[in-house]
């Protein structure tokens, strides 16, 4: 069977029928490859996202650099480090994207109305209370998930980070420096994760979907995931002050949930 073949309007019509709307907040966890072949490529993603929420909508990915905390004295420039999470994202960070938040691991890009508030003041913690993950939960902004189940979505760090999961500690960065939207160099106070068990979000793929919270269809060959951020976030946390080990990889296996497929077979991560 061949790859499916997705337009612009193919992408723009499955986003409406997820119920992405005109000025909605949304931040997006993609894979394009799990699509198909997408006229355009990633060019195409950005743009049928940005159709789907119109000028009054702000759109936001993560433009992480995780390489970061392995350097002794790391150095995150704002305007040129680049984002290790794909080609989408760094497309995004240098085409579209007008905002981009201070943290050395954990920076999130953001175009549209919102962006400026959204990615203000970080904080030193990767997903704290003034992260853009807490904030999009507060603001009860869309996460969506393309071609990728939720052990990539962020926001439930932002329960373990707010919840002080007792296998999720943080540690501080002490010599990390901001070049900042300016050109200037300053130091910036950074804590990173420092977890002792492996995550497994995925666990929570069922329990979100029964408890109506997140919606699914598939776009060309890639399944998208769609949640209110809000009522996600409220839901996880209910869920690991019942089993605080609700997040961690069982049985030293993570679960595997479809995300696409190819050649008419699922694919699951």
């Amino acid at each position: 069977m061949a790859q499916a073949q997705v337009t612009r309007g193919d992408l723009i019509t499955g986003l409406r029928g997820l119920g992405v709307r005109a000025g909605d907040v949304v931040f997006v966890h993609a894979s394009l490859s799990r699509f198909g072949h997408v006229e355009g490529g990633a060019r195409t993603v950005i743009e049928a996202l940005l159709a789907a929420i119109g000028p009054s909508g702000t759109l936001a990915m993560p433009s992480f650099t995780f390489g970061l905390r392995e350097e002794a004295a790391p150095v995150f420039d704002v305007r040129h480090s680049p984002c290790w999470t794909g080609r989408t994202y760094e497309l995004f960070r240098t085409e579209v994207a007008t905002h981009r938040s201070h943290h050395a691991t954990h920076s999130v890009c953001a175009a549209g109305p919102q962006a400026a508030a959204l990615t203000a003041n970080h904080g030193p913690a990767p997903c704290g209370a003034t992260s853009p993950f807490r904030k999009l939960a507060a603001w009860g902004g869309g996460l969506l998930l393309l071609g990728v189940g939720h052990n990539s979505n962020t926001t439930f760090h932002a329960v373990e980070e707010q919840e002080q999961l007792p296998y999720f500690p943080l540690r501080q960065h002490p010599h990390v420096t901001i070049i900042d939207e300016e050109g200037r160099a300053h130091p910036l106070p950074t804590l990173l994760h420092a977890p002792t068990r492996r995550y497994d979000f995925n666990r929570m793929n069922a329990s979100l979907w029964e408890a109506g919270l997140q919606r699914e269809a598939f776009i060309g060959d890639s399944l998208v995931r769609y949640l209110n951020a809000g009522d996600m976030f409220e839901h996880v946390v209910q869920a690991v002050r019942r089993d605080p080990e609700a997040l961690v990889e069982l049985g030293g296996q993570r679960l595997q949930i479809p995300v696409g497929r190819v050649e008419g077979q699922m694919v699951y991560a």
